[in-house]
């Protein structure tokens, strides 16, 4: 996953009290509330705590995201990538991915908790990440929706059309609530191009194997770290693994009739590297 951070201005239109105001979409295709509200959120990437850059990531970087919230209040964390492919990122199925923030508090996510980090992948270019921070519980169920053999702990997001797609499906949501209630942030980071992102593992065949030649700041123990992170994605939890100089061999265990190994070699002398994951069924 890749992510940069601009604490994209909201700027919130100035009103009298707190009428029943529907909420608005900017020309770049955000959603934001027309009504100055006592609830404020913010949203911002641990590499730019100002907030007032944009940072670049590469391939095999982590992001660590956080939001603030001045009132007690859910927090939903969508990213929406150059592709115009969109994440619900919060709420989630992970320990750390229940999305009610205490007043005045930071969120972080992954939290120094979580057994799994978030790596920048692809594709490249700039990412958006938006905060929507309501006083009561959203109802998302026509956004996305979490399915019983949800292996990820993401929900699948149903609609379509990018970021415009989901500032339309979003004002729907927010549209009955009262304007001083609900509130959004926007961050943005970019993803550099020029590294290439390491092969993303297909998930569906007992054995897997890529080459990947990486950018000179992605160590063994990094690229590792990665594929390490796909599986966990999946439910996977890591029991053992075993270092050497030019190797890295890891054991991992799907709930209890799924093994996986992964190995990791980078060829003396250069930066590439050579990915084998198998699996097999122990039940």
């Amino acid at each position: 996953m890749k992510r940069m951070l601009l604490t994209a201005g909201i700027v919130l239109g100035a009103s009298v009290g707190y009428a029943q105001t529907g909420p608005k979409i900017t020309s770049q295709s955000i959603i934001v509330n027309p009504v100055v509200s006592p609830l404020k959120v913010s949203v911002w990437t641990a590499k730019d705590t100002t907030g007032n850059a944009v940072p670049t990531y590469v391939a095999g970087d982590k992001i660590t995201l956080n939001v603030k919230t001045t009132q007690d209040a859910y927090v939903y964390l969508f990213n929406v990538d150059q592709k115009g492919t969109i994440s619900l990122i919060l709420p989630n199925r992970f320990s750390s991915g229940k999305n009610f923030v205490k007043a005045n508090t930071t969120k972080a996510f992954p939290s120094p908790e979580d057994k799994f980090t978030f790596d920048i992948a692809g594709p490249a270019g700039l990412n958006k990440v938006l905060a929507l921070a309501s006083k009561t519980e959203l109802d998302l169920d026509d956004i996305a929706q979490f399915t019983e053999d949800q292996q990820t702990g993401f929900a699948t997001v149903t609609i379509k059309g990018g970021q415009n797609g989901l500032a339309q499906a979003l004002s729907i949501v927010v549209k009955p609530l009262p304007s001083k209630d609900w509130v959004t942030d926007v961050a943005q980071y970019k993803i550099s191009s020029t590294v290439a992102a390491p092969p993303v593992p297909v998930t569906t065949t007992s054995t897997w194997k890529t080459t990947y030649k990486a950018a000179s700041s992605m160590t063994l123990s990094r690229v590792y770290s990665f594929y390490a992170n796909q599986l966990k994605a999946q439910g996977y939890v890591e029991e053992e693994k075993i270092t050497g100089r030019y190797q890295v061999v890891g054991s991992l265990k799907f709930e209890t009739d799924v093994d996986a190994t992964l190995t990791v070699k980078q060829r003396p002398g250069t930066n590439t590297y050579d990915v084998v994951i198998t699996r097999k069924t122990t039940g």
